[in-house]
């Protein structure tokens, strides 16, 4: 049995604490905050024995195996160095850092502790998904050429919240850009050779929209976009010689369909499951740690700083450094 503790009380942390009954030798058993009220009445609420009124006290409970992140982008390195360095493995909400640096200094400090550290793509866990990764191995779509993927919603303008505020490295790409880039590198095993770069930013500078597209080594190419602007339909595409994917809502899938050249009807697959789907990447991780791994092979740290290292690139491109950047 592993024991798990969550650090953070926003909306992610409770919804991963209501899949949690959903997954499999495991218990969930603390959860901490950074104040006594938010950390009890999120215990009360989920049925956790333990609340901390901090995170050090969480990281410092000699009961818990792993610790879920779940706080704003910018602590991610903070508070995954805090459970590392007190000996717990981590599952930390994505982007794991906000550049490859960050995640270089996790992933030294996890091997050298010996200890599991994943990024959190739910996505890639998802039966749709999977499903969809097993058509493309079964040759039904045949050779991919090109990955199509958006997502994007309609954020009121406030400097002050996470999406506008540089000092909490907003903008779209980090909050729901990572989706599409991560779909292509799922199907996308190829050095990236040219990326294109179109963005518009707020007043505080950083991105509302970007779009980016991607050619592979292996001649796929990506036509990416994500926004905190507009809405969008938030599918992805996979197209290859025979056949294509269409995946709604391919973040949060429960459906995929199989679409082949050859006049047959499409194939359909759709995932029933109670939970919203956090359970998948925690059962990751449980198996993982019960098995003494210390990365997923689902989700490995190189998997990660592929993403980070195309996000640090595209960054780059529309001149978009966060102020801790420029002080480190």
């Amino acid at each position: 049995m592993v024991k798990w503790g969550i650090l953070g009380t926003g909306k992610i942390a409770r919804q991963f604490a209501e899949d949690f009954r959903f997954v499999k030798d495991a218990e969930l058993v603390a959860v901490g905050s950074r104040t006594e009220v938010s950390a009890r009445q999120f215990a009360e609420t989920h049925q956790i024995k333990t609340y901390h009124s901090s995170y050090e006290q969480l990281t410092l409970n000699p009961d818990i195996d792993v610790i879920y992140i779940s706080t704003p982008h910018t602590l991610h390195r903070e508070n995954t160095l805090l459970c590392l360095e007190n000996n717990k493995s981590v599952l930390c909400e994505k982007p794991i850092g906000i550049n490859v640096h960050e995640l270089d200094e996790l992933t030294q400090l996890a091997r050298e502790k010996q200890l599991f550290l994943m990024e959190a793509m739910w996505t890639y866990f998802l039966p749709p998904l999977q499903r969809a990764k097993a058509w493309v191995a079964e040759g039904a779509i045949g050779e991919i050429n090109m990955i199509k993927a958006n997502f994007g919603f309609k954020a009121n303008y406030d400097p002050q919240s996470r999406l506008f505020n540089p000092d909490l490295a907003g903008g779209a790409l980090l909050d729901v850009g990572i989706y599409p880039i991560a779909l292509s590198l799922l199907f996308s095993n190829a050095p990236i050779e040219d990326v294109q770069v179109m963005s518009s930013k707020a007043p505080t500078n950083v991105d509302i929209t970007d779009i980016y597209q991607l050619r592979f080594s292996d001649g796929i190419l990506a036509d990416l976009s994500c926004s905190v602007g507009h809405s969008m339909l938030n599918d992805g595409f996979i197209y290859g010689t025979k056949g294509h994917i269409h995946i709604p809502n391919f973040w949060k899938a429960r459906k995929a369909i199989l679409t082949q050249y050859d006049g047959s009807e499409p194939v359909i697959f759709e995932d029933s499951r109670e939970s919203i789907g956090y359970n998948f990447e925690a059962d990751e991780v449980t198996r993982s740690v019960l098995a003494g791994k210390m990365e997923s092979e689902v989700v490995p740290l190189s998997k990660s700083r592929e993403f980070l290292s195309l996000m640090d690139k595209i960054r780059n491109d529309i001149g978009l450094v966060y102020p801790s950047e420029k002080s480190a």
